[in-house]
């Protein structure tokens, strides 16, 4: 069953086209998605008469042939999925297949892609996984951990599946090669062979076992000046290189551990390990050497290809690396965006967004993930690497961000193993532990931190796990103050995440296994302990849903707590009475047909964000994005990994650009983004823009007035004083959908967008040519 469809976005109508990279990064229209992927990792490439490409994790890198300009493709510019497994470059056809991790297949050719599902909707017992695609007499060959797909490239129709079990016996094809008019599966469990021409292919009984090659496993291969060259795993990173030349199997002359791709030119066979590539003449006579670890990173090789004088390598820790042979120049093919693939965690301030790569695991554990640390400030991408900074070398899991509010170029990154980091935009700058700050942890780790946020006096504070210190705050003058905490935590054994600040000084730290959340207030008074005031929430105390988790907490513009549970969100309507006893956390209502119900009573909520309209942005386990009315009762929009271009429903974390209203989801699978219709209100009309302005007959999105007052009242009238539509702003943005009352598009024309502030006095008009 095939699904066509058209790329979704005009700069890459064209397959084979250059996608300049300014114009990828380039602020988006409202309403519109963009993905922040890296492609520091790649693991697959294709070379195509006009592009190279190379699949990352989430999407596609390749580069023009013509001007070397570097594009990238993922699920915005309309992949079918995230988690890429494989690519192929069929020539007779001139399809380029992308395989995903999910068994789903797209065929692209001349700007348009096809998805074809067959293997991913079949539905079957064990793992179901696409190892390799090759070609040969008119047919592509999917090998797949279940067995072999043939599959017509002419027509995108599946024309067989052999199913490679024999009995209880189940063999994963890693590659199926042709030679000799046989059929050559390597599998985890030897080389098998049959004829091309047999009629009982199906039956993988009958294809004969290999027997001298033995039951090793067999990864790759490829055919080479009249041999079938074919790797032999023997355990750890030792592997052995064969041939057969079409009478018997020789053991190669070439001696490479370990072999992770094979890949032959007319006259040159390339092998690819770890850290190198390798060519060879017919007489298996060495001819090059390559070492992407003697100018870059550590190299992780996956998969490498001729493309004339040069040399493609994709490399997990360096992205694309281009290799000029004549010139013996090294160079990484990599466009801007951060580092990691994984999001965790961001911070916003002053039109930057940070965002930290670590994890802390449902157990209360590291996850081991590197400290790599990412900004995003116009439209650009920075990246402060562990192997550019020695402090880092022991670090991991970067769990928390903030920046700086009175120096946007000071960011502090809490390490869930190192303590803190406090970085510039060039590097680290200091780091804090046990040595200089009461950062502390019970176990071998210098310290733990979970949560970090500025207060408004620009004092810093973190809460602390499995720590006698629980809370810390490093002051204005760089002094430290810790706080035991010691009748609300229990020391060593506490897991402590993130920390909010709310608009009266109190901080709000989660205990998410505990399902509680401790308020600790300081008046005004850090150095002074007398006067503290700390008080833990009983979650279910006043609520229709009892909760065992508590995942996330936020104040919104009215003051409100918003809390997010592992059963929906819950509400704390008078906070200021916390340390009296009396302000409980509350499940909101909302009338469904025929009943009432708890919002999101069935969803393990994970973060919330309060835009500048008040409005909630919801992040949950499972189920993508919502977003939610000031009050919680309507849904707006809900975005799934099903029909948007979110990359995964598992969200950990959102963050808002309040000068532009984009929206920033740290998700499972990467980063992304949605131009909201929320901004930041301003003080005065001196920085109103329309978008876009002229409205062309060809657009029909959402039309933008941004720079206004908050929440804004707004009138739409035509130049002879007719109202067409009034509405008030988000925030700072008025939008509107280019229709009148009655949902018709109005005349060709100038029209006058006319806005005051809640008190009338302050006006402006904006003027829109509007084409019909």
């Amino acid at each position: 069953m095939n699904s066509d469809r058209t790329i979704r976005r005009a700069s890459i109508l064209l397959l084979l086209g250059c996608v300049f990279l300014h114009s990828l990064l380039a602020q988006i229209p409202v309403g519109t998605f963009r993905a922040h992927l890296s492609y520091y990792g790649t693991h697959s490439i294709a070379v195509t008469p006009d592009a190279i490409y190379a699949a990352g994790e989430n999407g596609l890198l390749y580069v023009n042939k013509d001007d070397q300009s570097l594009g990238t493709w993922s699920k915005v510019e309309g992949l079918s999925e995230t988690e890429i497994s494989s690519i192929y470059y069929e020539s007779n056809t001139g399809y380029l297949v992308v395989a995903y991790a999910s068994t789903n297949l797209d065929f692209i050719k001349d700007g348009r892609l096809t998805n074809l599902p067959d293997i991913k909707n079949k539905t079957m017992t064990g793992e179901k996984k696409i190892n390799h695609i090759d070609y040969d007499n008119g047919l592509l060959y999917i090998s797949c951990s279940f067995g072999i797909v043939s599959i017509n490239p002419e027509t995108l129709l599946v024309q067989d599946t052999w199913y490679s079990q024999v009995g209880n016996q189940h063999y994963s094809i890693n590659s199926l090669q042709v030679f000799q008019h046989h059929f050559f599966a390597l599998t985890n469990q030897g080389v098998f062979s049959a004829p091309v021409d047999s009629y009982h292919l199906p039956d993988f009984a009958t294809w004969q076992k290999i027997d001298t090659l033995g039951s090793d496993p067999f990864r790759c291969g490829c055919l080479f000046q009249d041999r079938l060259y074919v790797t032999k795993h023997l355990g750890e990173d030792t592997d052995s290189l064969l041939y057969f030349d079409g009478t018997q199997w020789h053991s190669s002359n070439i001696e490479l551990s370990p072999i992770r791709a094979l890949c032959a030119s007319d006259t040159e066979l390339m092998v690819s390990s770890w850290n190198y590539v390798v060519t060879f003449d017919a007489n298996e006579v060495l001819k090059s050497y390559i070492s992407t670890l003697d100018s870059y990173s550590w190299g992780n090789i996956q998969d490498a290809a001729f493309d004339g004088k040069l040399i493609w390598i994709a490399d997990k820790n360096n992205g694309l690396v281009r290799y000029d042979r004549e010139w013996g120049r090294i160079s990484l093919q990599i466009p801007n965006g951060p580092f990691s693939s994984f999001s965790y965690k961001m911070d916003y301030q002053d039109g930057t967004i940070a965002m930290v790569p670590g994890a802390i695991t449902p157990t209360g554990a590291s996850s081991w993930l590197g400290p790599d640390f990412s900004y995003f400030r116009d439209e650009h991408w920075t990246n402060l690497l562990q192997r550019d900074n020695s402090e880092l070398r022991d670090s991991y899991d970067l769990t928390a961000v903030a920046i700086n509010p009175r120096n946007t170029d000071e960011f502090y990154v809490g390490s869930f193993y190192t303590g803190l980091i406090k970085y510039g935009k060039e590097g680290v700058l200091e780091t804090y532990s046990r040595s200089n700050s009461p950062i502390q942890s019970g176990d071998t780790a210098e310290g733990r931190i979970g949560g970090l946020r500025f207060d408004a006096y620009g004092n810093l504070w973190a809460s602390c796990s499995y720590s006698s210190y629980p809370l810390v705050v490093k002051k204005t003058d760089g002094t430290w103050q810790g706080f035991h905490l010691s009748s609300y935590v229990s020391g060593y054994s506490t897991l402590l995440t993130d920390i909010m600040i709310d608009s009266r000084g109190y901080k709000w730290i989660l205990k998410p296994r505990e399902n509680t959340i401790i308020v600790f207030n300081d008046n005004g008074t850090i150095s002074n302990l007398s006067d503290d005031q700390t008080t833990t929430l009983n979650m279910n105390a006043a609520a229709n849903i009892e909760t065992s988790t508590v995942n996330c907490v936020v104040e919104d513009k009215n003051g409100q707590i918003w809390i997010g549970c592992n059963l929906g969100i819950k509400v704390i309507y008078n906070p200021g009475k916390v340390f009296e006893g009396t302000a409980y956390p509350q499940n909101v209502l909302i009338e469904q047909i025929n009943h009432v119900q708890n919002l999101f009573e069935f969803e393990e909520v994970t973060c919330i964000a309060v835009d500048d309209a008040n409005r909630k942005w919801v992040g949950t386990a499972k189920s993508g994005v919502f977003l939610i009315s000031e009050n919680g009762k309507d849904q707006l929009l809900h975005f799934t990994e099903e029909d948007s271009p979110l990359l995964s429903n598992k969200i950990f974390n959102i963050c808002i650009n309040r000068e532009s209203g984009e929206v920033f989801f740290a998700t499972s699978k990467g980063l992304i983004s949605y131009r909201g219709t929320a901004t930041e209100g301003k003080e005065d009309y001196s920085e109103v823009k329309v978008f876009p302005n002229p409205v062309r007959e060809s657009y029909h999105g959402p039309i933008t007035v941004s720079g206004l007052m908050e929440n804004a009242f707004c009138k739409v009238a035509d130049a002879a004083g007719n109202l067409v539509w009034q509405d008030y702003a988000n925030g700072g943005t008025f939008t509107w959908n280019g229709k009148d009352f009655y949902g018709n598009r109005p005349a060709t024309g100038v029209y006058f967008v006319f806005s005051s502030d809640k008190s009338g006095k302050q006006k402006n008009v904006a003027k829109i040519l509007f084409v019909k």
